[in-house]
């Protein structure tokens, strides 16, 4: 459609167009699409959903044999912390963490399903915790900040659920002090009175050279996968 028709001076005619001329189309930018939630863990390993990326948990006794005295039956494997994440990498894992305490429960009733058939009494299960070197003893550093966690995945103290007395840092001989942490698992479900008032799935600090009960597990962890 056109438009005026103007007359310059020098006699040229100028003719003004009111057309719409429609712009160059520009393409939306490309949106990156989130990436998608990696929640496949193996078989019988538990799934804890956390912030910082999905992570699988398992508790295995495969270091621990169990002897026939005829009535009587021991279970020993000489299984000390090192050994116990030693065998984690063997399934790909480390000692593992505990990001809250509903993790460390649901950790306590699987331990609890497996030690039930070894032992009357209970278990400890070692975890990936180590004690800070600045809080050596019972009452330096608060509880939850006496230790932390070395499986380079779990973060914060909420999952460090001590029994009332512990970490209490002992001290023997060439072991030095306590400075490995384990769970405390009692084939109940429940727990010990009396001074130690030991809670099924509480914590408990313990010499790492050394196999702190006769039934003693691993608890693995590793990063959840997406196939």
């Amino acid at each position: 459609m056109l438009g005026a028709i103007n007359q310059k001076p020098s006699g040229t005619v100028e003719i003004k167009s009111h057309e719409h001329r429609p712009r160059p189309h520009r393409p939306r930018p490309h949106r990156p699409h989130p990436p998608r939630e990696v929640t496949k863990c193996p078989d019988s390993w538990i799934l804890f959903k956390r912030p910082q990326g999905n992570w699988c948990v398992n508790v295995s006794d495969k270091l621990t044999t169990k002897y026939k005295n005829g009535n009587i039956q021991v279970f020993t494997n000489a299984q000390t912390w090192q050994s116990a994440d030693d065998m984690c990498k063997v399934y790909g894992g480390v000692l593992t963490g505990l990001q809250t305490n509903e993790e460390r429960l649901k950790l306590a009733e699987k331990a609890r399903l497996i030690t039930a058939p070894l032992s009357s009494v209970g278990s400890y299960v070692w975890l990936g915790a180590k004690r800070k070197p600045e809080c050596p003893r019972l009452g330096i550093c608060p509880k939850p900040d006496t230790f932390y966690w070395t499986d380079g995945a779990t973060t914060g103290t909420e999952g460090f659920g001590f029994a009332f007395t512990q970490p209490d840092g002992q001290v023997k001989g060439a072991f030095g002090v306590q400075a490995c942490a384990a769970m405390v698992v009692f084939s109940s479900g429940y727990g010990t009175g009396g001074s130690n008032q030991n809670i099924h799935g509480q914590l408990d600090d313990a010499y790492c050279q050394q196999q702190p009960f006769p039934v003693t597990l691993a608890a693995c962890g590793k990063k959840a996968t997406e196939y």
